[in-house]
């Protein structure tokens, strides 16, 4: 029983205390690579979000091209680096991968072009001359336009004209191309204004359309009366002005080259014609006629010289016809009209007609008369007088000019061509003339040209020369052959005449030899002059 009561030895032993385990917790060493992980986060964030869009250029060849190497460079800023080049699946082009920069996400539209810039030479000059050290880039042009892209077919061929050039384009139509080219220049009073940019064949086949570009501020020249023309090469023309000889410059002989210009426009004062001059002078006012500037885009013709371009200037023109009895050779289509020197018109069209009832042939030439290249001025003021404009007025101003002695007449222009152009003038002695009005055009009536009267004129003088040559030999010559005979008889040597002559021929010698001898005795002995001659012993 006391052992029972005896402590057991375990219960004196400590008892074990139960215990959660603890979580893990974070360790200070284990802040630096999860620093690192966001620092490496935070730079490809970053550089997805600078990354900009991703695009396909597609070129002919791959010349030039190296992956990793050829930049995309806009306005000399480098916007874009080449990162794959790579065969077309055809087989027919290569194309280009270029990772661009954040800043052009705005420059990919559907009209922005790309080009490789090289070493080239063209008819505009010598062009990527850097490209020698530096490499090959490849250029890009932003377009305007709204709609996005990402793939595009770069140029073949540097454009001429990038969209930040200031000026305007214009299209020329021209039937053949001539010697012009892509880069060609343009000119406007002999300096350098722009280039040709494009050209290409009209759809109907039957001529070419040159797009030109004009620089500003030059572009507001071009108005809807300028002449666009070509001056290639050297222009040299013979006809009723002369030999002329007309270039721009030394590049456009070897290059070609387009000139324009635009006419200049006459400020009228209004006169009334049917005033007196002092009247015309105080109720004149001054007008002012000012061409309007062309639109871009604005469709043109191309003249294939100065000449013709200026020879179409004028919107304003009057036909009319003359009908030449004469030979009109040496006249041709284009050939001028002029009046005292002043060229007024030109010849549109030369035909024949004859009369089937006298067989009398005729020469009608048509002609196309300018009103506003003749400046006619009042005596009063000089104030010039503005051409009719309505019928009725024209009408009354032809018979007004015919009833004095207008006419038209066909002259020389050239010996050495045999060139004729038709002139007109105030013949006061020429024959009435009435103007029928029913006949359209008008006629002006012709005189004879001035050849015309010398060959007339020749022709009665030789008439005149043949009878007087006629009466010589009807008439002189018989009696001067006789006359000859009779000298030829009295000539002879043994006639009485030259027997006579011979006998008067030796007196005359027997005296020039006494007078000789009485010289030399006067000479000597002057005194026999008072004395008389001396005896003999007296020598």
């Amino acid at each position: 029983m006391s052992d029972l009561n005896q402590e057991n030895p375990l219960n004196s032993l400590p008892s074990a205390i139960l215990k959660h385990k603890r979580h893990w917790s974070p360790q200070i060493i284990w802040i630096i690579p999860i620093l690192a992980v966001l620092v490496g986060m935070s730079l490809v964030v970053k550089t997805i979000i600078n990354t900009g869009p991703t695009i396909t250029i597609s070129f002919k060849s791959g010349d030039g091209l190296v992956a990793g190497k050829t930049n995309v460079s806009y306005k000399g800023v480098n916007v874009g680096l080449v990162k794959t080049v790579n065969l077309a699946e055809d087989g027919g082009h290569v194309i280009a991968t270029v990772q661009m920069n954040k800043q052009t996400v705005d420059f990919l539209k559907g009209d922005t072009r790309f080009w490789l810039v090289q070493p080239r030479i063209s008819a505009g000059g010598v062009s990527g001359l850097s490209t020698l050290l530096d490499g090959p880039y490849i250029a890009a042009d932003v377009g305007k336009g709204k709609d996005k892209r990402t793939d595009f077919v770069a140029l073949e061929v540097p454009p001429i004209v990038t969209g930040d050039m200031p000026g305007r384009e214009f299209i020329l139509h021209s039937p053949t191309l001539d010697s012009l080219d892509v880069g060609s220049p343009v000119y406007f009073r002999r300096l350098s204004v722009g280039e040709v940019v494009a050209y290409d064949l009209d759809k109907d086949g039957k001529g070419v359309s040159i797009k030109v570009f004009v620089n500003a501020p030059y572009d507001k020249y071009v108005t809807t009366n300028t002449r666009f023309w070509n001056a290639s090469g050297i222009d040299v023309s013979l006809g009723a002005g002369g030999l002329q000889v007309q270039t721009e410059s030394l590049l456009s002989i070897l290059a070609g080259g387009i000139a324009f210009e635009a006419p200049q426009k006459i400020a009228y004062r209004s006169v009334d014609t049917s005033s007196t001059p002092d009247q015309a002078s105080a109720t004149g006012k001054n007008e002012i006629v000012m061409p309007e500037r062309a639109e871009a885009d604005a469709q043109l013709p191309l003249f294939s010289s100065r000449t013709l371009a200026m020879q179409n200037q004028n919107a304003f023109s009057e036909r009319f016809v003359i009908n030449f009895k004469e030979s009109v050779r040496g006249l041709t289509v284009g050939a001028p009209v002029e009046f005292r020197g002043v060229h007024i018109g030109e010849v549109a069209s030369i035909e024949t007609a004859i009369d089937p009832k006298t067989y009398e042939v005729f020469q009608p030439v048509e002609i196309y008369l300018f009103p506003d290249r003749l400046q006619v001025r009042t005596l009063s003021d000089g104030a010039l007088i503005k051409p009719s404009k309505n019928a009725e007025d024209g009408l009354k101003k032809m018979k007004a000019l015919l009833a004095h002695g207008l006419r038209a007449q066909l002259r020389s222009a050239s010996l050495l061509t045999g060139a004729q152009y038709v002139g007109i003038d105030f013949f006061p002695k020429a024959p009435k003339y009435a103007l029928n009005v029913s006949k359209t055009p008008w006629e002006i009536p012709a005189v004879p040209s001035t050849l015309d009267d010398m060959e007339k004129t020749m022709s009665r003088v030789v008439k005149n020369t043949d009878r007087v040559l006629t009466k010589l030999d009807d008439q002189v010559i018989p009696q001067f052959n006789q006359t000859l005979k009779n000298v030829n008889s009295m000539t002879a040597s043994d006639s009485p005449l030259q027997t006579d002559l011979r006998d008067s021929l030796r007196s005359l010698t027997k005296a020039a030899d006494s007078l000789k001898t009485l010289s030399d005795m006067l000479d000597q002995q002057p005194q026999s002059l008072l004395f008389g001659k001396p005896s003999q012993g007296a020598k």
